[in-house]
């Protein structure tokens, strides 16, 4: 009885290493970026490309489609380092026109993480000075990532916006 109860202990104690061995590590990374979105003129990078008839589609109402392909920036000025691009699809998701679905792609084109992407997705109520959205994963250098981004508009005119975009990065390595 003993021999055995002594055998059982130690595969319960042979299951519970190995199990705990084979655990993943968490890295986290905190980045932050800017995003310049330009409603209007040559440099034009967000586009409306579907709505509902019989309506004038824009950012306010339900049910109108935007392509984006906005810069994403180092700090605060365009002016500065160029990191990548923030491209995908947003959509006036809500009857009231206040919050826009966003499916898109963090695109990182030069530096540490150049050829790496984010997927962001989730609601941005438009009536907020802060969103959250999901990061539901990533390539490259952000394999098996997820987490969250918050954005906050810093800077807007009629035809610019400037997002600081705060990006909390978890990977299960």
């Amino acid at each position: 009885m003993a021999k055995s109860l002594a055998i059982a202990s130690l595969q319960i104690l042979s299951l519970l290493l190995l199990a705990s061995s084979g655990q993943s590590r968490a890295l986290f990374t905190n980045l932050t970026v800017y995003v310049h979105e330009f409603r209007s003129g040559e440099g034009q990078s967000i586009f409306l490309v579907a709505g509902l008839s019989n309506v004038t589609w824009g950012f306010n109402q339900f049910g109108t489609v935007f392509v984006v392909d906005n810069t994403l920036t180092q700090s605060v000025s365009v002016k500065s380092a160029l990191v990548g691009r923030l491209q995908g699809i947003a959509a006036v998701a809500s009857l009231d026109n206040t919050n826009i679905e966003l499916a898109e792609t963090f695109l990182f084109t030069d530096g540490k993480y150049n050829g790496s992407t984010l997927e962001m997705k989730g609601i941005l109520i438009q009536s907020m000075h802060v969103n959250e959205v999901a990061i539901v994963g990533g390539t490259k250098q952000f394999r098996h990532a997820t987490g969250y981004i918050t954005f906050e508009t810093v800077r807007t005119t009629e035809d610019y916006i400037t997002v600081r975009s705060n990006l909390h990065i978890r990977q299960d390595i």
